[in-house]
C-alpha cells in the first residue's frame, strides 16, 4: 500500500493487524508441508518457464497459468500481435484479470497509452501504470530484455519465507523500480483484460 501511494484507511489498518496476528499464529502452527511444497513448486515452475522463454531467443514471452481462460482467442492473438509491435514497447503487460483495478487500489496510477491501441476485435483500453503492478501472474506478456533482469531479481530473493509467486514477483518489481532498473509507465494493463483467472471467480470452475 505504501509503494502504491495509498493512504491508510480503517479497513487497511484492520487488514494489517489481521495479517500480523496470522504471522504470529504461523509461528505456533506452521502450514502443512504439502502447502509449502505446492507454493515452492509453483515458484520454480514459473522461473523454469521464464528461463526457457529466454533460451528460446524470442523477443516476447507470454506466460499463462493453467487456470487462465480467454473467451475469444482470435481477439487475444490479434491484440498480442499489436502489443508486441508497440514503439516504444513496455517492459511487460498484464493481460489477465483476477481483481478489478479498484480492488487492487491502483486506479490513481493508471493513464491511457496514447501511441498504441488494442488491435483485437473487442474494445479494450491499454493503460500504463506510474509504478509497476501486477494483477496476479495469471497471464503476463514480458519483453525479453526486461524478463532477463526480472529473473535475476527474483533469483536474488531468498527462498524463505515461502510466499506465493505473485508476492515474490511483486517484491522483485518494487526493488527494480526503487533501484531505477524499471521506469515509470513501463508496466501496462489491458482493460478489460482478454484473459480471466477462473480460479478467482466465485464458482472456481473452468467452463466445459
Amino acid at each position: 500500500a505504501a509503494f502504491l501511494g495509498r493512504r491508510p484507511t480503517l479497513r487497511s489498518r484492520a487488514t494489517g493487524l489481521a495479517r500480523w496476528w496470522r504471522r504470529l499464529w504461523r509461528r505456533v502452527q506452521p502450514p502443512a508441508p504439502a502447502m509449502v511444497r505446492r507454493l515452492v513448486n509453483i515458484e520454480l515452475s514459473h522461473l523454469d518457464l521464464m528461463r526457457r522463454g529466454l533460451e528460446s531467443q524470442a523477443r516476447w514471452i507470454l506466460i499463462i497459468e493453467d487456470d487462465a481462460f480467454a473467451e475469444d482467442v482470435e481477439d487475444l492473438a490479434q491484440g498480442l500481435t499489436g502489443l508486441m509491435a508497440a514503439d516504444p514497447p513496455p517492459a511487460y503487460v498484464n493481460v489477465s484479470e483476477s481483481f478489478s483495478t479498484t480492488e487492487l487500489g491502483i486506479d490513481h496510477l493508471l493513464n491511457p497509452v496514447g501511441h498504441t491501441r488494442w488491435d483485437g476485435r473487442h474494445t479494450r483500453v491499454l493503460m500504463s501504470a506510474e509504478r509497476p503492478v501486477t494483477n496476479t501472474v495469471c497471464a503476463i506478456l514480458y519483453r525479453r530484455e526486461f524478463l532477463a533482469s526480472l529473473v535475476t531479481a527474483v533469483e536474488a530473493l531468498p527462498l524463505e519465507p515461502v510466499v506465493p509467486i505473485d508476492w515474490k514477483l511483486n517484491m522483485a518489481l518494487m526493488s527494480m523500480y526503487r533501484s531505477g532498473a524499471l521506469g515509470v509507465d513501463e508496466c501496462w494493463l489491458v482493460e478489460p483484460a482478454p484473459i480471466a483467472q477462473m480460479s478467482m471467480r466465485p464458482a472456481a470452475i473452468l467452463p466445459s
